[in-house]
């Protein structure tokens, strides 16, 4: 899921930036309860590495990005988000704390399916697999890291990916907004003390200026 999510978060932020959003309007949006996104990856991470915990990695991932969607109701791609990594809880979980991985996904990726067989985190998909639409099934034949994709990683890609085209754009319409607001004459922060941060609020005007 690393290469894909990498992928689209590149293509997004490329958009993005084509359509006038900026770095400095993207790093300046609100986010709220940040520390649980971060709880997120980090369970997620933990899971790959500390042996035993991988499924205990997605359930605490799935709490903690649904609290931060929660804090967060406005920022675009969250859904998605959300939707994506409760998708591979489920299928984790309901094949024994592990990812199935299908032959043909990974035949087709160029991915060593032997790394599967002897790996604590992934098992052959086979006629057993429960929810096996929703395993490791879709092949990415990217050259310098192929792998084998869920349809919760491209949600979760997806999600992610619309944050970084859609977010700077809209966060740039709201300062830019904001600046003529407070410039006209008799507006309160026309003249005097320095009017409040434009973006401060940016997250609850991300749903209403548009893509």
């Amino acid at each position: 899921m690393f290469v894909l999510l990498v992928l689209v978060l590149v293509g997004g932020a490329t958009v993005g930036l084509i359509r006038g959003g900026t770095p400095a309007a993207l790093v300046r949006i609100y986010v709220a309860r940040p520390r649980a996104l971060a709880a997120a990856f980090a369970a997620l991470l933990l899971g790959q590495v500390v042996p035993g915990t991988y499924a205990a990695g997605w359930v605490v991932a799935t709490v903690a990005v649904a609290f931060f969607a929660a804090a967060n109701p406005r920022l675009p791609g969250l859904g998605l988000l959300l939707a994506g990594i409760t998708l591979n809880t489920v299928v984790v979980l309901a094949n024994s704390g592990q990812m199935p991985v299908s032959r043909w996904g990974a035949d087709r990726a160029g991915v060593a399916f032997s790394d599967v067989r002897g790996s604590s985190r992934y098992t052959p998909g086979d006629t057993a697999t429960v929810l096996r639409p929703a395993t490791d099934a879709i092949p990415l034949a990217f050259p310098p890291a192929p792998a084998v994709v869920s349809i919760g990683d491209v949600l979760v890609a997806a999600g992610a990916g619309l944050f970084a085209a859609v977010a700077p754009v809209r966060a740039r319409r709201t300062l830019a907004a904001r600046r003529i607001h407070t410039a006209r004459p008799g507006h309160p922060g026309a003249v005097g003390p320095a009017a409040p941060d434009p973006l401060a609020s940016t997250a609850a005007a991300l749903s209403t200026d548009g893509p």
